[in-house]
């Protein structure tokens, strides 16, 4: 038997019965991995992403532009008791359904916090998506391959670069990549089903609420992956039979009967308005040209993928020939159905940003590690040892640029940093002389420590010490320092949405011109004046006859475009006499 009927045989085990393992010598090899039992395996999965993610959940502040859009909007939620429509500041926020707000003001509740809940709060609902993936990805791959395989894949997803970002902050993307391969598990267990075998209602219902889930999340992506890798196998097989387990005469009525009452009510609240600005001016306008100076021509995904898929990426590449020698097995035509059709769309879509391709990862990962498990004769190709050895060489480049880093913005050097990252470079050392002499899979082992080590590293202790990249903050400390109770606060020349999650929903933003002006009425009144406003500010007060004078003095990089900042601090005039 060819080893790709192997695989096949593995994939179609479960539904006769039998043990993958009893039928796919080809992943049966005896290792350390291999005597370990699904209960470990899943202990040490969930150790893993945890060790990849919590690093930084707590302490990072939170972060422009996107992550702190959601958050806001969902305190103001928890705040205003509206859970239908919304909003950011006095504007409706129609840009995303309201999946993810859901989720966030959940969140809050159920941990006990109200409205001024901190920013680790709203980022729970991805910290537990992401770790939701992680282990639906190993329950396919038992299904599609074997318990070894599925180990493998799932580590390699929990510990890419692109997962540790996306687990962190309190947006979408981490909770639609759940809801995708959630939907994928269903869609691989109808299409590996036996003619003759009946499904339970609940892989029908799984499907098709993961479907609704990713809908109410953001939008159609999921939906489009799903009908994608249908089209794709059915065409590549000729057969389409086996679509009809979905059941869609059930599972379309479940589907609007979960998204439907949200959809009246916004219709209802809005009118069109939600429509309009969610699919022509957000959906549709990234289709056709780079939205917010996103834009980048095809390939651009396949660039970034080297290095949002850290430490795998690698072996993915490696893996290819095995998938090209095995491209008539169930299991990896189901994985490159899922993975190539999409990312060709996303290749083509105008507007690119390395997490929009999130949803296919899952299938690299099962295809690097299908290709990772499989025995060899003789050694490793020279070839895939390198490409190991540079991934593990650039985990160990990044952690040394993470101190120098934190020296160039902070002008200082704290010793655990330089520690960790001495600590993640003998990692990578380690991983290359594994590579070397023992093989790809050894290194690979060493590569799934350093991941979670360089995270701890970047994550954990250089961004929250690098306090110049976190403006809102330091505005918030600098206001602090004028002793005026309660101000009124403006701030001019730095508008990102930080400001409003930081220094509270009435803190208004404008130019130099409405900064004096705002300064000039009465009250307690504070404002922040950024460096490039600075001149209208000055011009403004001596049409006004005014000549505040500046309390105190803050700086900064704006995080969302690395532009450096200065800002001065006024307070009104009633308020000089206090200490700075």
């Amino acid at each position: 038997m060819e080893r790709h009927d192997a695989i096949g045989t593995a994939a179609m085990s479960e539904a006769i019965g039998a043990p993958p393992e009893a039928l796919s010598p080809s992943h049966a090899a005896p290792s350390r991995a291999a005597d370990m039992t699904t209960g470990w395996r899943l202990l040490l999965l969930i150790a893993l992403v945890l060790a990849s993610l919590l690093p930084g959940f707590f302490s990072i502040p939170v972060v422009d532009r996107d992550e702190t859009r959601y958050a806001q909007a969902s305190r103001q939620m928890v705040e205003s008791g509206d859970y239908v429509v919304p909003r950011l500041g006095e504007a409706n926020r129609f840009k995303k359904p309201i999946g993810i707000y859901w989720l966030q003001v959940a969140a809050v509740k159920l941990t006990g916090h109200g409205a001024d809940a901190p920013i680790w709060v709203f980022r729970l609902p991805s910290l537990a998506a992401a770790l939701l993936a992680v282990l639906l990805t190993f329950a396919i791959g038992r299904r599609l391959f074997d318990e070894r395989t599925a180990f493998y894949a799932a580590a390699l997803l929990g510990t890419c670069l692109v997962l540790a970002v996306e687990g962190r902050l309190a947006k979408t993307d981490a909770a639609q990549l759940a809801a995708a391969v959630a939907g994928q598990l269903a869609l691989a267990r109808f299409y590996l089903a036996s003619a003759q075998e009946r499904l339970r209602l609940g892989w029908v219902l799984l499907f098709w609420g993961a479907m609704a889930a990713a809908i109410l999340i953001k939008g159609p992506i999921v939906p489009m992956l799903a009908a994608l890798t249908a089209v794709t196998l059915a065409l590549w097989d000729r057969r389409a039979a086996w679509l009809k387990r979905l059941r869609p005469a059930i599972g379309l009525p479940f589907l609007l009967l979960l998204v439907l009452p949200w959809l009246i009510a916004i219709a209802v609240q809005a009118g069109p308005a939600f429509f309009h600005e969610s699919v022509s001016v957000d959906l549709l306008s990234k289709v056709a040209k780079g939205q917010e100076f996103h834009g980048a021509p095809p390939g651009a995904h396949f660039a970034a993928f080297w290095v949002a898929f850290w430490p795998g990426a690698a072996l993915v590449a490696i893996a290819v020939p095995w998938v090209w020698a095995n491209r008539t097995s169930p299991a990896v035509r189901f994985c490159v159905a899922w993975l190539v059709p999409f990312w060709i769309v996303f290749e083509l879509i105008a507007t690119k940003l390395p997490h929009y391709t999130l949803p296919a990862y899952p299938a690299l990962a099962l295809l690097a590690a299908g290709g990772l498990t499989t025995p060899r004769a003789g050694r490793d190709p020279l070839w895939a040892r390198l490409l190991v050895a540079v991934a593990a060489i650039g985990g160990g480049l990044t952690a040394i640029a993470g101190p120098v880093l934190l020296y160039l913005l902070e002008q200082r050097l704290p010793l655990l940093p330089l520690a960790v990252a001495a600590l993640v470079v003998l990692m990578a050392g380690y991983a290359v002389r594994q590579a070397f002499v023992s093989g790809v899979a050894a290194a690979v082992r060493v590569l799934l420590v350093e991941a979670p080590a360089l995270y701890l590293l970047l994550f954990g202790l250089v961004a929250p010490q690098a306090n110049r990249l976190w403006i809102a903050p330091r505005l918030e400390a600098a206001i602090a320092r004028v002793a005026c109770p309660g101000p009124q606060v403006m701030v001019a020349g730095f508008s990102e949405p930080s400001v409003m999650f930081v220094l509270g929903q009435d803190a208004q933003t404008g130019d130099g011109v409405k900064a004096a002006d705002f300064l000039a009425q009465p009250g307690c009144r504070v404002v922040v004046v950024a460096d490039h406003q600075q001149q209208l500010f000055d011009i403004r007060n001596q049409v006004l006859g005014r000549s505040p004078t500046v309390a105190t003095t803050t700086n900064g990089i704006n995080s969302a475009n690395s532009r450096r900042l200065s800002f001065n601090v006024y307070v009104s005039p009633e308020q000089k006499g206090s200490q700075p």
